[in-house]
């Protein structure tokens, strides 16, 4: 079936993030969006970026706020972009709502009236600006959401990371290195957080990886992750019950930080830990050689990118799939060495 083209005033570009454990039910991931473009999709041609800055003109600017500068993922959104932007020639200003519904309504406001043409904005409390962002929207204001969905509502475009891609590739790589070093057998544990929609079907794309790529090992069971103390608490009592756990694969990366430190206070160093996050503590305890083997990056850099590569296409009057996809990569030793010797390679 052919990706249905539209041109819309409001872009929602959904990242399912998992860097903080406590969502809240609203931000849950709906269901799974069947069809889908590619990031190829939004890559502005050099036209439409003549056209965006002629749209912009020499007062025009997009304006970037951000939910908080507290987290990794955040900030690497907001900062990518706004160099992104400039790199570009486009003007760009940026804002730290620090997670603060009034500060994110009074940023909403004034960008309006200073005359912001577009508006990328992350979304906590989406109720609470909802009002902010369709008198935005009704001065002419065109808006793109990353972080967040809710903005389809009102008709608009969806990019996201689904979270079943990121289970299927934690999944994938640990059976990889199963089948390579042990042989296709291993007593696997797998670290959720069922209290959250969204990362049920992250483990389940993981189990669902696991017994695809090594039909042979074992899924000694699944245990509560998404915090390093979750964690590690979980994985001390696992190896009581089953000592021979010689995987783990977690949702996230701060959930297999506990379940490397339960193992290493058993006096183990065999076993294989794979994450997904691709925090900085993670590929630090991946490039020391040890148990953390690999994580998912959840490409908050690109998103960014993504962010203003849709903004361009607004800004040009051009067509856009409804839903596009965020890719997910793999972050091991091989793929960090590689960084190192071509710095570019993890801009």
């Amino acid at each position: 079936m052919k990706l249905q083209k539209i041109s819309v005033p409001v872009v929602c570009l959904m990242v399912a993030v998992f860097s903080n454990v406590y969502v809240s039910a609203q931000e849950a991931t709906p269901e799974p969006v069947m069809e889908l473009g590619t990031e190829a999709d939004l890559e502005p041609t050099e036209a439409e970026i003549e056209a965006a800055l002629t749209a912009l003109g020499d007062d025009g600017f997009i304006g970037i706020i951000a939910c908080t500068f507290g987290t990794e993922y955040h900030f690497t959104v907001a900062d990518t972009a706004r160099q992104y932007a400039e790199d570009l020639g486009l003007q760009a200003e940026v804002f730290d709502s620090q997670v603060n519904v009034e500060r994110q309504i009074s940023a909403i406001e004034s960008f309006t009236a200073d005359g912001v043409d577009v508006l990328v904005i992350c979304l906590f409390d989406p109720p609470s600006v909802l009002s902010a962002l369709e008198a935005a929207s009704e001065a002419g204001v065109q808006i793109v959401q990353y972080a967040g969905r809710q903005l389809a509502d009102l008709g608009g475009v969806t990019i996201s990371i689904e979270d079943a891609d990121l289970g299927r590739a934690a999944g994938e790589y640990a059976a990889s290195l199963i089948t390579e070093e042990m042989g296709g057998e291993a007593n696997i544990a797998i670290l959720d957080f069922p209290d959250v929609a969204n990362v049920v079907i992250r483990a389940d794309a993981i189990r669902a990886a696991i017994e695809a790529g090594t039909p042979n090992a074992v899924i000694v069971g699944n245990y509560l992750g998404g915090t390093t103390e979750f964690g590690l608490a979980s994985m001390e009592s696992a190896l009581i019950e089953h000592p021979e756990i010689n995987v783990v694969v977690s949702i996230n990366d701060a959930g297999a930080y506990g379940a490397m430190q339960a193992l290493e206070n058993a006096g183990r160093t065999d076993a294989i830990i794979v994450g997904i996050d691709a925090e900085d503590q993670a590929r630090e305890l991946i490039t020391e050689g040890g148990m953390f083997r690999g994580t998912i990056d959840t490409s908050p850099a690109r998103t960014g990118e993504l962010t203003i590569n849709a903004a361009i296409k607004l800004l040009a009057g051009s067509e856009i799939p409804q839903n596009v996809a965020v890719p997910v990569t793999l972050i091991n030793a091989d793929v960090l060495a590689e960084m190192e010797a071509t710095p570019e390679s993890s801009s």
